[in-house]
């Protein structure tokens, strides 16, 4: 994608010795060293405000920032062991189907901002909450049945839709999708091609700018979709304690970004922007408000990886995960035993 130029496809990775626990790093001596896989988006900034704040070294060990553009190349490092711990999206299901990543807690509710997107002079734009305990849905079966979607294939946006068309009481095969990257399927949504597309921040806001409606986001189909930390298998049992460690601290800075937003998003900001993507304080402000973190409270009380099953379940439907990987999904994969020594 264009966004994504100024960060290249290249992954950005800091040089250690190839399974070294230690780093020599000015300032912190020899701390045993946590690589940590981050991406330019709200979930990873409880990472980097922990790491700006020094919490790491002043808790005895080091964060090494590695920084990935999208959830592919991060799960093709995590497939060459070059991470410990990381922060991802919908492509957890793959982190663990496919690399036997585990799932160590939640970060936020990523569900937030998301949307299935129509034109306003569609038939769907004309009927709001037809559907019963859907008050924010637009469209019924019949002004949807028949319509073009341009979705990245096996997405979270494709999901959106599909969640979308099934609220409305249709199936997948009344609807034509059409595979298209986000880029591009809001080019050419933009140039009139397709009926609906879907995004999530920051194409979004430009979404809505262009004044397209959005007919139903997660949170308007009931539906709580969150992004996820996840731990590499291989140093999930040597590097326990310092995992651990680091848990402690990312909903630490959680606590702290929550509790301050206007602060959460200028660092969204500046997040974003140091690393080529391109967004508004205001963007930022509505991100903050409408995905907000886990806090250590909430962690502490809640279920971990509660929608990652649930998009497991929908990638099989499209063929983009085998049946058989479903068993993959299970409380070895998925567990609260990090946030339970963590957040004691």
């Amino acid at each position: 994608m264009k966004r994504f130029a100024a960060l290249t496809l290249a992954i950005i990775i800091v040089a250690i010795v190839p399974g070294s626990l230690y780093a020599q790093t000015s300032g912190s001596g020899n701390l045993p060293v946590l690589r940590v896989a981050l991406m330019p988006y709200l979930s990873s900034l409880p990472a980097k405000y922990l790491v700006d704040k020094g919490w790491d070294v002043a808790n005895g060990f080091k964060v090494e920032i590695q920084i990935y553009p999208i959830g592919a190349p991060l799960n093709e490092a995590l497939a060459a062991n070059l991470w410990d711990v990381g922060t991802i999206g919908s492509a957890v299901v793959f982190s663990i189907a496919n690399y036997d990543a585990i799932a160590i807690g939640d970060i936020m509710l990523a569900s937030g901002g998301t949307g299935a997107f129509i034109r306003a002079d569609s038939p769907a734009a004309k009927i709001k909450g037809a559907i019963p305990g859907y008050p924010n849905v637009y469209g019924n079966a019949a002004t949807v049945k028949g319509a073009t979607a341009l979705v990245p294939v096996g997405s979270l946006n494709h999901f959106n839709v599909m969640k979308w068309i099934e609220v409305l009481g249709l199936t997948p095969a009344d609807i034509k999708i059409v595979h298209m990257d986000n880029a591009a399927s809001f080019q050419a949504f933009k140039a009139g091609k397709g009926d609906v597309t879907a995004f999530s921040p920051p194409l979004t806001y430009a979404a809505l700018a262009e004044g397209w409606i959005n007919a139903g986001g997660f949170d308007d189909l009931n539906m709580k979709i969150y992004d996820t930390l996840i731990a590499n298998s291989r140093s999930y049992g040597p590097k326990k304690e310092l995992i651990s460690k680091f848990v402690t601290q990312f909903y630490r800075a959680c606590d702290a970004l929550m509790a301050d937003p206007e602060q959460a998003a200028q660092l969204e900001l500046k997040w974003q922007t140091d690393n080529g993507l391109k967004s508004t304080i205001e963007n930022a402000r509505i991100e903050v408000k409408s995905r907000p973190f886990i806090t250590t409270a909430e962690a502490k009380k809640n279920n971990v990886g509660v929608s990652i099953l649930p998009i497991a379940q929908f990638f099989v439907s499209v063929g983009n995960l085998d049946k058989d990987q479903l068993a993959k999904f299970n409380s070895k994969s998925i567990t609260k035993d990090i946030i339970n020594i963590a957040l004691k």
